[in-house]
């Protein structure tokens, strides 16, 4: 269903002719679907048929929900020195002891019964890194089968990422999701682990709860099955159904998923607004684009932005009963590593 989705979206759009000539102030996107070779861009227009929609993964800490609307075409990829610098809040490095200490408060949230499972994430900064162009162009090249991305705001600033994670595509009432959770690293063949599936049974119950409260109707279930992202494999299950109401509606209540929050959900934002030094702001949320075909939602994943002190890249894991610690830093630092090597010079 993702490539009948994009070309319902794209496919007949005429390629922008150039990406000169837009003024300072003003939002740009651009976009490489997964599966895809074409890069795509939003010529603003309010008669358009397509929104650009990018969330924050919590709005109660103050990040906006941004959309932009007009005609979505093919471009090229932007050249170097297209964005300028916009003055963004300095972003200090997660330390190691700190993100043991909140993954140790997780865990004890959990055995008190307040969490079945929390999303303790992590920063690195960057000091030296190349420019946001570039590494679009990177990531591009390096994860052939995400979402890539690249956002530059006048006040929100530049933020760059490769996503695997579906939130919720749609082509008409025909809609399909993800469940994903659960890391493997350096090519594994281990078995997964009781934690790792019990982990990714919790996001699965969540999506399928949301939908049936949404009114959807047959829904399906595919997998779990391993779902490789560069050097590492998540634990994935497909769930499509038929849903005829609001699509956008639809994503706000999926999101936050327990893949990136935690369930309860509201319990688990609250431990993460109180233990994580830094604001999410739009890691973690979600991005896409809509139409009146159909919608396609990434949650904002393997992602980056660029601060007055480096480029800042976020991380993160679930933690569940059973969890380990230092496993769950060694995990951050493997899903870091999976995206870094593009910011570098």
């Amino acid at each position: 269903m993702c490539l009948a989705v994009t070309e319902t979206f794209f496919d007949d759009a005429p390629r922008s002719a150039a990406t000169g000539g837009k003024h300072e102030s003003e939002p740009r996107l651009w976009w490489r679907p997964p599966g895809h070779h074409d890069v795509f861009t939003l010529i603003p227009d309010a008669s358009g048929t397509s929104t650009f929609h990018f969330a924050p993964f919590d709005p109660a800490q103050g990040a906006p929900e941004m959309t932009w609307k007009g005609h979505a075409v093919r471009t090229e990829r932007p050249d170097v020195g297209t964005l300028p610098h916009v003055p963004t809040a300095e972003v200090q490095d997660t330390t190691r002891e700190a993100h043991l200490a909140n993954v140790s408060a997780a865990l004890d949230a959990i055995a008190t019964g307040e969490l079945d499972k929390v999303v303790v994430s992590r920063t690195r900064v960057l000091p030296e890194a190349l420019p946001p162009e570039t590494v679009f162009q990177h990531l591009c090249d390096m994860h052939p089968r995400a979402l890539v991305y690249l956002m530059h705001h006048p006040v929100e600033g530049t933020w760059c990422g490769a996503t695997p994670e579906l939130l919720l595509r749609a082509q008409q009432h025909d809609v399909d999701t993800v469940s994903l959770a659960g890391t493997r690293r350096d090519g594994s063949q281990a078995s997964w682990t009781d934690k790792e599936r019990q982990e990714q049974h919790v996001v699965t119950e969540h999506v399928l709860d949301v939908l049936s409260e949404m009114g959807s109707t047959n829904l399906s279930i595919h997998g779990p099955h391993d779902r490789a992202y560069g050097a590492l494999t998540h634990l994935e299950t497909r769930i499509s159904a038929h849903f005829m109401g609001d699509l956008h509606q639809l994503a706000k209540a999926l999101h936050p998923t327990p893949a990136v929050c935690g369930r309860p959900v509201d319990q688990a934002a609250a431990f993460i607004r109180t233990k994580e030094q830094h604001n999410r702001t739009y890691y973690a949320g979600f991005l896409g684009w809509s139409s009146p075909m159909g919608c396609a939602y990434y949650v904002n994943l393997r992602c980056a932005r660029w601060a007055d002190n480096g480029v800042v890249l976020f991380a993160g894991g679930g933690i569940v009963e059973g969890s380990v610690p230092e496993d769950e830093w060694l995990e951050t630092e493997a899903k870091l590593q999976s995206f870094a090597p593009a910011f570098l010079p």
